[in-house]
């Protein structure tokens, strides 16, 4: 049994459904055409040219080519600031139904052909750098000795737009990722040791010694240099 007219028929109504779409668009821009020319084509021509417009020229059945233009001219057609006061205005109906169009064309246009714009690498600041090491890793790190100024713009150092990854940045940033590591992970080089300090047989430990805690008599007070995040013995 063949099941080739079934097959038939349904491409044939999909052939039909798209040929009315493009009938109705068509007979829709030109309705919103005529609308243009009547309200807006008077100032907005290729001889007058104001604002630099030439609403004439340009093509309805193309609005993404021009999307910034429409774009402000459904901003100024909505907000009644166009046509200005004291030229022909449309009415409501004319005027709600010209701005839908140009939307729908501008929404459909850029659905089309999609333009997110350049990507943006986003990157932190020194700042933002030494407080993410910080509560990574409990360290705290001057980043003004890591890395370089940031760039800023209208007084924030803090705008990705900004925040550029130059080469040389980026060694910068890879040698504060050493230093870094090296803070966390340790020297592994590094063998356990010891420093002794004595008291002189003739210090008095009956009294108060400067650089002590108040409250406090006799004691030791010696300078130590403690390399590393640990756990160290005091006897």
């Amino acid at each position: 049994m063949s099941r080739r007219g079934p097959t038939l028929t349904i491409c044939s109504l999909v052939v039909g459904c798209a040929a009315v779409l493009a009938v109705i668009a068509q007979d829709s821009a030109s309705d919103h055409r005529a609308a243009l020319n009547q309200y807006c084509a008077a100032c907005h021509n290729q001889r007058t040219k104001t604002a630099g417009l030439a609403l004439d020229a340009m093509d309805l059945g193309n609005i993404g080519r021009d999307a910034e233009v429409w774009e402000k001219a459904v901003r100024k057609l909505r907000s009644g600031m166009m046509p200005p006061q004291g030229a022909p205005r449309p009415d409501d109906v004319t005027r709600s139904g010209l701005v839908s169009w140009l939307a729908s064309e501008l929404d459909r246009a850029a659905a089309a052909s999609p333009n997110p714009g350049r990507p943006l690498l986003p990157r932190l600041n020194r700042t933002q750098y030494a407080n993410v090491i910080r509560d990574l890793l409990a360290l705290e790190v001057d980043p003004a000795v890591l890395l370089p100024p940031d760039d800023a713009a209208y007084g924030f150092d803090n705008i990705g737009d900004v925040l550029g990854v130059s080469p040389v940045l980026l060694e910068r940033y890879m040698d504060a990722a050493g230093q870094v590591s090296a803070l966390a992970v340790g020297d592994p080089d590094i063998a356990p040791g010891s420093d002794t300090f004595r008291i002189r047989q003739d210090a008095s430990q009956d009294i108060h010694l400067d650089g002590m805690p108040v409250g406090t008599v006799g004691g030791i007070l010696a300078k130590v240099t403690l390399p590393l995040d640990g756990e160290y013995d005091f006897t």
